[in-house]
């Protein structure tokens, strides 16, 4: 749904959606039961003696976590083998925490470079939090996220009996949504019609002149919305987070594209729902480190925050010149990831929609090249078809492969239970022949 910037912009100028518009209310300051899992591989490239040190992505996110006016009870941060300054960052951030908030901040190291989706299940497991926030390395929260975030996750705790996930919404250099997508687009499950239109960097456009749009009419918190799909940017429950085995471990593709829509799918097959709460005061800035995707847009609330120590503007300009580090890959890496991901885990659930995806990628990106395809960070088009032929087809091959080796190990895995079903049952009847044969024995003596 096309809705001018400017509208926009008009509409997020309400006095309700600024960041600190609950700073009028008396707002208890308890801890809120909740560990922030943050993955990160590279996002502290300035050193000690560089001015910009304390604008190492990495180290504004953990600021801005402290500025939480509802408390985090910890921060986990998954050194995903970084070859930069993260280590020494987040001891320096661990010490200063500590002694001012209270606030411990657990590091682990990991050997070698995992991924995303397996450093998320390594922070998952150190976590002692009831509630697991995770979020990108390069994203800002707004001071009153946790607080906003609580009071929704108990209501629909409430209401909904398989609740499990609370999506934030998170704006690509920018403190207020870029789009507004009908309440459809949002809530349409990606795997369906080989579509995958759900934008958490927007908000409903029906709630643009809803007037009963409130959860909260005091505090002016939005409604929630229920989802199929989530991005890395939301809250759950640590036992329901266990409960499906996590974040997935199979992409063996470079910047582990399609792990979020894996998860929201274990979650949804589970039973389990989600719901994406709209609006700015529960939302956090994303800087997307090393993506050339222009200037800061909208009211930089970070420099009120903190009395001008840091600025959205000057990290904006940081992160746009930064260098590729994080998941960020080469625009051919980039389609590689997006098309294999994408089939491989619509293949998971409908083989028929698999092909018709198949079908429609090709049509869309080998044939047409279609603008929407560079939607995102992937700015510089492939003007070689013969390139884009060659994209698509290692795609989707390599997908198949992985396909049928994950198919084949989970058939030896079953025939490997059946046939120790078997030696149970053998095992079982001779014991009991043995068992006859001992009692007639007894007998005869006697």
């Amino acid at each position: 749904m096309d809705i001018r910037e400017c509208d926009l912009r008009k509409e997020f100028r309400k006095d309700f959606y600024r960041h600190d518009y609950l700073s009028r209310f008396k707002i208890a300051s308890k801890k809120a039961d909740m560990s922030a899992i943050i993955p990160t591989h590279n996002r502290c490239p300035f050193d000690k003696k560089s001015e910009n040190y304390k604008y190492n992505p990495l180290s504004v996110c953990i600021t801005a976590l402290l500025l939480q006016k509802s408390p985090i009870s910890e921060i986990v941060v998954i050194d995903d083998a970084s070859s930069d300054n993260t280590k020494e960052v987040v001891k320096e951030l661990a010490k200063e925490a500590y002694a001012t908030k209270g606030i411990e901040i657990k590091y682990i190291l990991n050997d070698e470079k995992k991924g995303s989706s397996i450093a998320r299940n390594i922070g998952a497991k150190h976590a002692s939090g009831k509630y697991l926030f995770f979020l990108d390395d390069d994203c800002i929260p707004t001071p009153y996220l946790s607080f906003i975030s609580m009071i929704v996750i108990k209501k629909l705790e409430e209401t909904d009996k398989n609740f499990a996930v609370l999506v934030l919404p998170v704006y690509d250099r920018a403190s207020y949504p870029q789009k507004a997508l009908s309440i459809d687009d949002l809530t349409r499950s990606f795997f369906k019609r080989g579509v995958k239109s759900a934008c958490f960097n927007s908000v409903p456009a029906e709630y643009l002149n809803l007037r009963n749009k409130f959860l909260n009419k005091t505090l002016k918190i939005l409604k929630p919305i229920q989802v199929y799909q989530t991005w890395g940017h939301f809250i759950i429950d640590r036992d329901k987070y266990l409960d499906v085995g996590g974040f997935p471990d199979f992409a063996t593709w470079p910047n582990k594209a399609g792990e979020e829509q894996e998860f929201a799918c274990r979650l949804i097959e589970n039973a389990y729902t989600l719901y994406y709460l709209p609006g700015t005061k529960a939302s956090s800035y994303h800087g997307a480190y090393g993506a050339k995707i222009g200037e800061f847009k909208g009211d930089d609330w970070l420099a009120e925050a903190t009395n001008e120590k840091l600025s959205l503007v000057r990290f904006s300009k940081l992160c746009n010149s930064g260098i590729s580090s994080g998941n960020r890959v080469n625009v051919q890496d980039f389609f590689y990831s997006k098309i294999i991901a994408a089939f491989c885990i619509i293949y998971k659930r409908n083989i028929k929609e698999a092909i018709n995806y198949a079908k429609k990628s090709y049509q869309e990106f080998v044939v047409e090249n279609k603008p929407t395809w560079y939607a995102g960070y992937a700015k510089d088009p492939i003007d070689s078809r013969d390139k884009r032929e060659e994209i698509w087809h290692r795609a989707i091959n390599d997908g198949l492969n992985l396909l049928f080796e994950t198919e084949k190990k989970k058939l030896n895995k079953i025939e490997g239970f059946i046939e120790s079903l078997r030696t149970k049952g053998r095992l079982d009847e001779e014991e009991r022949k043995n068992k006859i044969k001992r009692i007639l024995e007894e007998i005869y003596q006697e």
